[in-house]
């Protein structure tokens, strides 16, 4: 195998988003809420015990394990989780 020089190729950044937490953060902003502080689960239904978690804010994740498939039903009913349906564009 020949070594392939990269100087020849053009150069450019890429920035990668961890679009789930991105839409949880989104929410904390919305609410006037720091998205590294809040704790924020957006879920499917927030009717529905068994509701799916679309996206949840980084110290949910970190502090109580709540990740994207998880169910409502799964999070702590005594905690500071703010449980929030997806905002449709509006």
């Amino acid at each position: 195998m020949g070594l392939v020089d990269f100087s020849c190729f053009p150069r450019r950044s890429v920035l990668c988003v961890d679009a789930k937490s991105f839409f949880a953060s989104v929410e904390a902003v919305r609410r006037g809420l720091d998205p590294l502080e809040a704790y924020i689960a957006v879920v499917s239904d927030a009717r529905r015990a068994g509701a799916v978690v679309l996206a949840s804010s980084p110290r949910v994740k970190s502090e109580y394990n709540i990740k994207t498939g998880n169910r409502l039903f799964e999070i702590p009913k005594r905690s500071p989780i703010m449980v929030v349906e997806p905002n449709k564009g509006q």
